[in-house]
């Protein structure tokens, strides 16, 4: 518990707007109509839907570069046509009382919305069990994780949530942040030893010590950054696929503004609909993500050339960042995940992978 001190810190730092960057935005803006599409293609077969919001932020938003609002995550989920009965929203103490608060006032005729204070992977079998009466409902869950807080073993019970009629139920639908920019950075100390808290913290995400290889191949310089990023990727879509049996998944990369990856968005999911929504949403989405950048690009350029002393912004452009028009055509393409590969396959095919 938060000494009476800290806690006035905290809270006056979280009653203040958080700023985003534009690719935040989008993942959003893909959030909010895969919902209303999620919404609409259940409204005929269930009364009752259920949204699962586990790292679920702050009320206020703003984009950093326009300043314009940016409506969260929870707010989509209340605002879909028909919007979602039962939504349980996780956050850490006090940002779960200003979102709690906020959203009273804001959908003051919702009774379905339960804020649960503290880390998510402790208050699942809470959630879980107050919606219980519901879990035949069409779930959804979004897993925004700054880092790698998720823990496996919360997936499981999400995916092992629903119980219908069906033979085989379909499972909660789930939409993961993996930070493929980041992690083997964090894990690795500059003397090349593994941080091992870091670690341990990985294996709780995957489930197990299957992600080791990749990190050492690329330990190795055996893998290029890009090979690591896509290899974590496929890790995590085949354990969600081989192990907690879902049908297919999606990997959408998102980028910053000087065109380097940041981080990924998974989707899983074993309902037709659900598959086929969210392959067109990121086919519309590689499309407009670029558009996005380049409008970024645009942004930060004029805003140096506007220095008075002529002297180079914070964010200088390089020749790898010319802005050219990009078609508003579908330009995702899935793939299927691999096998997880061994070190000894690194090893022998590691230049042939950069």
């Amino acid at each position: 518990m938060l000494d009476p001190i800290r806690a006035a810190v905290w809270r006056r730092e979280w009653q203040m707007e958080r700023l985003w960057g534009w690719w935040t935005q989008h993942k959003l803006e893909i959030l909010g109509e895969y919902l209303q599409a999620f919404a609409t293609a259940t409204k005929n077969k269930s009364k009752s839907r259920i949204y699962f919001d586990l790292f679920a932020g702050v009320p206020k938003n703003r984009a950093k570069l326009t300043n314009e609002e940016i409506v969260g995550s929870a707010q989509r989920a209340l605002t879909t046509d028909p919007p979602f009965t039962h939504v349980a929203l996780f956050e850490l103490a006090p940002k779960a009382q200003l979102l709690r608060n906020a959203l009273a006032q804001q959908f003051p005729r919702h009774t379905g919305v339960r804020v649960y204070d503290g880390d998510c992977n402790v208050q699942i079998d809470r959630a879980l069990g107050d919606f219980a009466h519901v879990r035949w409902a069409p779930a959804f869950a979004f897993v925004d994780q700054h880092d790698n807080e998720i823990r496996w073993e919360t997936l499981t019970k999400l995916a092992r949530f629903r119980r219908t009629m069906r033979r085989v139920p379909t499972k909660t639908e789930l939409w993961i942040l993996l930070g493929t920019s980041f992690n083997v950075r964090t894990l690795l100390r500059k003397d090349g030893r593994a941080n091992g808290e870091y670690a341990d913290s990985l294996t709780r995400m995957f489930g197990d010590d299957s992600w080791r290889p990749i990190v050492e191949a690329r330990r190795d310089e055996l893998i290029s950054a890009t090979m690591f990023r896509a290899e974590w990727v496929n890790l995590m879509r085949w354990r969600l696929e081989r192990v907690l049996g879902y049908g297919i998944t999606y990997a959408f990369t998102m980028k910053e503004t000087g065109g380097k990856d940041l981080y990924d968005m998974v989707f899983a999911s074993d309902h037709q609909a659900g598959q086929k929504i969210m392959a067109h949403l990121y086919g519309k989405a590689a499309a407009r993500h670029e558009q996005m950048r380049q409008h970024a690009l645009r942004i930060r350029r004029d805003q140096s050339l506007q220095k008075k002393d002529g002297t180079v912004g914070l964010f200088a452009l390089t020749t790898d960042m010319v802005v050219v028009d990009v078609p508003n055509k579908e330009l995702y393409v899935h793939d299927q995940p691999h096998e997880p590969r061994d070190l000894t396959y690194y090893r022998s095919h590691g230049d042939q992978l950069v």
